[in-house]
């Protein structure tokens, strides 16, 4: 090969990563005995960590932190195949009267509030996404109805505490959980 081109990693003198393009070229008529190269390294950091930024603007809600609807169906369609699947849809209630009684600012507290709650439910890594302005989805691969139903039960139990220490309007969640039944396609359950 006369020319190579890689992306890595590389450290600085305090041990700090960061990443770099490698450029080396074999220079022409030097194809022999390799006495003239050309190595070029340059710190593309700000580009990956712009890179990553974007992919998560892509997949995540920027307001609440959780997975957005575009990422929510792309795990459906990953998911079709997994044979027990269970989905927790979350209502937010009462968001068009705190938008109109108390303005947007306060609505988006209350969105913020709904999302902690879910993300308290859990402790490890589930897909939890707000699909709509006041709708989330949670997508429970190997929980049966029995498994989900007690997860439900615990968001429910969640909500008293979470409005005990906010200020405002109190907050409520309607819940509704699902279990795929077999043979049934997921988009339907």
């Amino acid at each position: 090969k006369v020319s190579y081109e890689r992306d890595g990693i590389n450290y600085s003198l305090s041990g700090e990563p960061f990443n770099i393009h490698l450029d080396w070229r074999l220079m022409p008529g030097h194809e022999e005995d390799f006495n003239w190269v050309l190595v070029a390294i340059q710190d593309i950091t700000a580009r990956k960590k712009a890179e990553e930024y974007l992919r998560y603007l892509g997949t995540h809600d920027v307001m609440t932190g959780l997975y957005n609807r575009a990422y929510f169906e792309e795990q459906i369609i990953k998911l079709a195949d997994t044979p027990t699947v269970s989905i927790i849809m979350a209502d937010l209630d009462g968001l068009k009267q705190v938008n109109d009684t108390l303005g947007h600012q306060a609505g988006d507290k209350f969105i913020r509030r709904a999302a902690e709650i879910l993300k308290s439910a859990f402790d490890d890594e589930v897909a939890i996404a707000r699909i709509g302005g006041d709708e989330f989805a949670i997508l429970l691969p190997d929980y049966n109805s029995e498994d989900a139903q007690k997860i439900v039960d615990h968001i429910r139990s969640l909500i008293p505490l979470n409005n005990k220490y906010y200020q405002g309007p109190e907050l409520d969640i309607s819940l509704g959980v699902s279990t795929r039944r077999e043979n049934e396609a997921l988009e339907k359950t």
